[in-house]
């Protein structure tokens, strides 16, 4: 049976932890340059991963091609899924060094900014977003996680989506302990894991514990090869570039938009009725500014 470049690739994601140091040296690479792959000989690929050209062999046998040909001939056939605009971002970011540092200071963070969101919107898998779309509409619970700088993100995403749903939660490192938040979570619950690499341990530990209680687990990361990525049941990456020394955020906050735009587009009366009675109380004890 022929594998193709999806299944290719979460098979290498699952499998990337437990490989030996140089068939996770060649991993990372094909993981994180696919247009490599499709594109350049073995010995290219093997050059620019650091590695004899015998271990991208032994990569390709241990996802159970028959030849390297073979593993190439499937990334070949994905290409347009996972092509980007980043040659021409980077001709925009070159374009901007004739004007003031001020301009080009500008022009850098929006090029970054705006081709991480049309990498986001070109490439992410519509089908895929549907399913998970569906598993966060059905789950009993619905457990959201991310620490660290993530953690902005995940309050963001509860507080909208809690406004319209009862049965969303999210993870805070209360009186220093977490356990109490995750020991009730099962199999009828989608936890949403959020971190970019460096990944914050509690993140993946959270993540970790759902996957093997079998809950889905929703890891919305940037590579791969992030630690996340180990345990999600479902994978959604985000591209970060960014011309700051921190990686960027913008696609990552578009990407729970989207989440939580199809949510409610799809959820009904049900989710008027609870915002409704959410801002009545609101307003009833004050917690707005008055005459706005």
């Amino acid at each position: 049976m022929t594998k193709s470049y999806q299944e290719t690739i979460d098979q290498l994601t699952k499998a990337y932890p437990n490989l030996s140091k140089q068939l996770k040296k060649s991993a990372a690479y094909v993981l994180e340059y696919p247009s490599d792959v499709a594109t350049l000989s073995m010995r290219q690929v093997a050059a620019r991963a650091e590695v004899p050209p015998p271990t991208m062999n032994r990569l390709a046998k241990s996802l159970e091609f028959d030849t390297y040909n073979a593993m190439r001939d499937v990334y070949r056939g994905g290409f347009e899924d996972f092509s980007s605009n980043y040659p021409s971002r980077a001709g925009e970011l070159q374009a901007t060094h004739g004007t003031s540092d001020i301009e080009a200071s500008l022009q850098s963070f929006k090029s970054a900014a705006i081709g991480n969101l049309k990498h986001l919107f070109d490439t992410i898998d519509r089908n895929h977003l549907q399913q998970i779309i569906s598993s966060l509409a059905t789950a009993r619970n619905v457990v959201v996680v991310g620490m660290h700088a993530s953690h902005s993100l995940a309050n963001y995403l509860h507080y909208v989506a809690s406004m319209c749903f009862r049965n969303w939660r999210l993870i805070n490192r209360r009186n220093g302990e977490i356990a109490d938040q995750v020991e009730y979570i099962n199999a009828d619950d989608v936890v949403v894991a959020i971190s970019l690499n460096p990944c914050a341990a509690d993140t993946v530990l959270v993540a970790k514990r759902a996957y093997e209680v079998g809950a889905k687990v929703i890891g919305i990361t940037d590579t791969r090869t992030s630690p996340l990525a180990t345990y999600s049941t479902d994978l959604l990456l985000t591209p970060v570039q960014s011309p700051h020394f921190f990686e960027s955020y913008v696609a990552t906050a578009a990407l729970l938009e989207m989440i939580l735009g199809f949510l409610v587009a799809d959820s009904g009366q049900v989710v008027i009725d609870n915002i409704t009675r959410l801002e009545r109380c609101r307003n009833e004890l004050g917690e707005y500014w008055p005459d706005q």
